[in-house]
């Protein structure tokens, strides 16, 4: 070693080799050359905020590739970088995890595939906005033990209840998630879930299920004692639970129950929007069911009124009409859109191609005489046969937003009963019928009236424009209340979820 213009560092830098060398019989490694000359542009704040505000956007569609183009077409041109620089994927990988972002299952109880889809974020719009119209006519349900505050109503004015409803299933084999065994003991699972119960259940915050209690039974013994219902689905067995099923558990048992229980008051039913709910009544008008000559197989539909000066129509031919084939029978759409004047002289095939793969587009007014006949007023204007049964007996009916299961709060029940099931039945098929019972009934009105002010949490945030992490976020934060106060809502706004 050639020791050549002397100076203090050096002479430090040669002790401390000389050290290394005792202890290690080697000179240590040199770093000269191998360190970072750039600033990585994922560093600087402001990208990464870019960065996190392109993400958000997709709405967790985000993809390696898109990102990467998102980088070289947008993010370094807004930066004014040269046009040509790009990244490989590889580097964009490495940026989401700098970033925060895994690659991972999702796991919540929310439904992500859907759940902020256009059509789905404004049906939950006017659906937030038709329930919040109601709320100021409910109860509230608040402290400890959940006490009820009646409404401040109006000379006038009526309580309004919220009756929900759903249906789940009961198998014989779902078993407990975990347990607890010595290494290479693990017991084996049966295979299939085994046979099952389907439940259709009514709850209120009031009383929690729908059912008379024991002072109404003696004075009404023509009602039914409880509105849940049971059914062993199975081609060999019960069958499978149908809209016609719904229907009639609604008519004798879920209105006549609710009410005795609650005289004087309107409930709100609501179901999901499940297409088992959203069957209309044979006599219905619905454009799609329609031919386009008469007879045939289509049903006959009402009396319907129709134009400015509602004018009644009737959409079968009179018993006296000339053509004694014709009479009693359905008009079909050719007939109907002329008598309305809406018949162009060119005519109209029966349903276009577009239709048929349901490529719905506002524009398309004309293409065909199902869809001239389906934004008629009086056939836009139909509803389903369950909200028709309901609001026929003076109450109302809405439907939660697809994809949203957290906004009922029957979901929950179902849950922690599942859970009372699991850790109580044999997996038996005569196990699996004495727990379900006792497992609905196991969860309390307390437990209930809180998984319903859980699901006014969300309902709160969605109003007011909190989505997704930071939605669960809050609404696990702050779970004394039914309402996020609108002070919360500003903090929330600066927090980040990445």
């Amino acid at each position: 070693m050639v020791f050549v213009d002397g100076g203090v560092w050096k002479a430090r830098q040669i002790r401390n080799w000389a050290n290394y060398w005792l202890l290690h019989n080697a000179l240590p490694i040199s770093y000269q050359g191998k360190h970072q000359k750039t600033i990585r542009l994922i560093d600087d704040e402001d990208v990464a905020e870019e960065c996190h505000a392109w993400i958000r956007d997709q709405n967790y569609k985000v993809m390696p590739i898109k990102f990467k183009e998102f980088i070289e077409h947008n993010l370094l041109a807004k930066l004014e970088i040269n046009k040509k620089k790009t990244i490989n994927i590889s580097t964009a990988v490495r940026w989401l995890h700098i970033l925060g972002y895994t690659k991972q299952r999702q796991k919540q109880g929310i439904f992500y595939d859907g759940h902020e889809r256009a059509d789905v974020v404004q049906y939950r719009n006017d659906f937030l906005k038709q329930i919040f119209e109601y709320e100021r006519l409910m109860s509230r349900y608040e402290g400890e033990n959940m006490d009820r505050i009646l409404p401040d109503l109006a000379e006038g004015e009526k309580e309004h209840i919220l009756v929900t409803h759903d249906e789940c299933i009961f198998y014989s084999n779902d078993g407990l998630r975990g347990v607890w065994a010595k290494n290479g003991e693990l017991p084996l699972r049966k295979k299939g879930n085994g046979k099952s119960i389907m439940i259709s259940e009514f709850l209120t915050e009031v009383d929690g299920r729908l059912k008379l209690k024991p002072e109404n039974i003696e004075q009404y013994p023509n009602v039914p004692v409880e509105a849940r219902e049971y059914l062993e689905p199975g081609k060999d067995r019960e069958g499978y639970w149908t809209a016609e099923n719904v229907i009639e558990q609604i008519k004798i048992k879920a209105i006549p129950i609710f009410e005795v229980l609650y005289p004087n008051c309107i409930g709100i039913f609501a179901f999901d929007n499940s297409s088992n709910h959203a069957i209309f009544a044979k006599d219905a008008l619905v454009a799609k069911k329609m031919n386009l000559k008469p007879g045939g197989l289509q049903p006959k539909m009402r009396d319907t009124y129709w134009g400015p000066d509602n004018q009644l129509q009737s959409m079968v031919f009179s018993d006296d009409h000339p053509n004694e084939k014709l009479r009693s029978q359905p008009k079909g759409l050719r007939q109907i859109l002329q008598e309305r004047k809406k018949w162009p002289n060119g005519g109209l095939m029966l349903e276009c191609k577009e239709c048929k793969e349901k490529n719905d587009d506002e524009n398309r007014i004309n293409c065909c005489a199902r869809r001239v006949m389906s934004l008629e007023p009086d056939f836009l204007a139909q509803k389903g046969a369950i909200a028709e049964i309901i609001e026929k007996a003076g109450h109302k009916c809405i439907f939660y937003p697809k994809f949203h299961c957290e906004l009922n709060f029957i979901e929950r029940y179902w849950g922690a009963a599942k859970r009372h099931a699991r850790e109580n039945c044999n997996y038996s098929w005569v196990g699996l019928k004495q727990i379900v019972p006792q497992s609905l009934e196991s969860v309390s009105l307390i437990t209930i009236r809180r998984f319903a002010r859980k699901a006014w949490r969300y309902m709160s945030l969605y109003q007011k424009g909190i989505g997704g992490k930071l939605a669960e976020y809050a609404v696990k934060k702050y779970r004394s209340h039914r309402r996020i106060p609108d002070e919360v809502i500003e903090e929330l706004n600066q927090i980040k979820f990445d």
